[in-house]
């Protein structure tokens, strides 16, 4: 009796085991999937907080910034086709433009220098 208890218990622990691993691999995003707005924001937020010696005010400041610059971003790349060179600058050049009003010239600066290294090692 002892042993068919047993055997319950480990078939049981497996299969929670298995469902733990399900639910895991289901809240990952898939491949070109992206993250939602919220996400990415508070992530692009979080990497450049110590890179740029941002206060707490300019982060919040920033928080809509970026939110806005994301969510205008997904609804161009809604559309069946890619957005193009000319609208994605015009998107990267409306986001600096509200960026340069809360940022230090030095802090924009190093911003900038970021993103053009990001670019080089995402592109082959």
């Amino acid at each position: 009796m002892k042993k068919l208890y047993m055997r319950i218990a480990k078939i049981w622990i497996l299969i929670i085991t298995a469902c733990c691993i399900q639910f895991a691999a289901q809240a990952q995003p898939k491949p070109g999937q992206q993250l939602p707005v919220a996400e990415r924001v508070s992530r692009t937020l979080e990497r450049l907080k110590p890179e740029l010696y941002l206060n707490p005010q300019q982060v919040k400041d920033m928080t809509p910034v970026y939110r806005n610059f994301y969510t205008d971003m997904d609804k161009l790349r809604s559309n069946v086709q890619q957005p193009t060179a000319e609208e994605r600058t015009q998107l990267i050049d409306k986001r600096d433009a509200k960026l340069k009003t809360i940022l230090q010239a030095t802090q924009f600066a190093k911003l900038k220098a970021l993103e053009e290294d990001a670019q080089r090692k995402n592109v082959p």
